[in-house]
């Protein structure tokens, strides 16, 4: 990894919200922000956030998300601060590019790479070519993502089988990819740092455990957190009401109000229920398996 102290760990990326709500509203959104309410990270939590990570962390890429990004007031701020702390070697940023034809010049001297999520339905002013011009001019890395389908992430009830929990964590490739830092601390993915979000939108009360992330202030021992952390083979709290990236792909569309209200009620045991019919085998086959080993043992 370019310019990686060797006394620091090194991952691929980490990523940071600079919005919770977006301008689209996509139906399985594993941020959940068409139902989130409208919300923009504060420049000063950013800067002390990753200046205190930067002391024992570096990663390839800075994910700049949301959200939508751009609809920060203060996005070049963000973009200039990143650049400074030096906690990546590139900043990218992840847009549906509704608003990219609006951006400065400045915003394109500032990032290293773009990545547009494109959406059936949903139009940009600034088409492919005007964006693949853009970045030859300036430099930057450019990557178009289409999507069909969404992959459901979060639900509203309860993962009660500590096997499924296990299960669905091993498969998930969220906890390997998307680090995330939020309101001080550092967390293996996205879902965990808005999980008490989610939840208090079907009015359950979680309060995210101290072992869901590793704070970043104050903390003599920060590497030495990260790595065990990162490290750790077991679930997280979060992830009992998560399918992580094993949710039943649906296909994408956009939601009015009456389209929301009916995502807040959908059959989260359905949900759970579908995952371990694919992901755990039969109950008598578990027993036999377990038989199996039993008898292993004892040779």
């Amino acid at each position: 990894m370019t310019g990686a102290p060797a006394n620091k760990l090194t991952r691929l990326s980490v990523e940071y919200s600079l919005t919770e709500h977006c301008n689209i509203s996509c139906h399985a959104c594993a941020h959940a922000s068409p139902l989130l309410a409208k919300k923009f990270a504060n420049l000063a939590d950013f800067s002390r956030d990753f200046e205190a990570l930067a002391a024992a962390f570096h990663s390839r890429e800075l994910r700049i998300v949301g959200g939508e990004p751009l609809l920060h007031p203060e996005l070049l701020a963000f973009l200039s601060e990143g650049r400074r702390i030096g906690i990546a070697d590139s900043i990218v940023v992840f847009t549906n590019g509704v608003l990219l034809h609006r951006v400065p010049d400045e915003f394109w001297r500032l990032i290293d790479k773009l990545h547009v999520s494109v959406y059936p339905g949903v139009r940009r002013r600034l088409d492919d070519e005007d964006c693949e011009r853009l970045c030859r001019t300036h430099d930057v890395e450019l990557r178009f993502e289409r999507f069909r389908t969404f992959d459901q992430t979060l639900v509203n009830k309860r993962i009660d089988d500590p096997k499924l929990v296990k299960a669905i964590y091993r498969a998930c490739h969220t906890a390997t990819e998307c680090h995330t830092v939020h309101g001080g601390r550092f967390y293996k993915c996205p879902m965990a740092s808005l999980m008490s979000s989610w939840l208090a939108l079907h009015r359950i009360d979680f309060a995210s455990p101290a072992s869901d992330g590793v704070a970043l202030h104050d903390n003599p021992s920060l590497r030495r957190d990260l790595e065990r952390y990162l490290g750790d083979a077991a679930p997280l709290a979060a992830c009992s009401y998560c399918l992580g990236s094993s949710g039943q792909a649906v296909t994408h569309r956009q939601l009015d109000n009456a389209g929301c209200t009916a995502w807040l009620e959908e059959d989260g045991q359905a949900l759970i229920d579908d995952v371990a019919r694919r992901l755990l085998p039969p109950r008598g086959l578990r027993s036999t398996l377990r038989e199996v080993k039993e008898l292993l043992k004892g040779r």
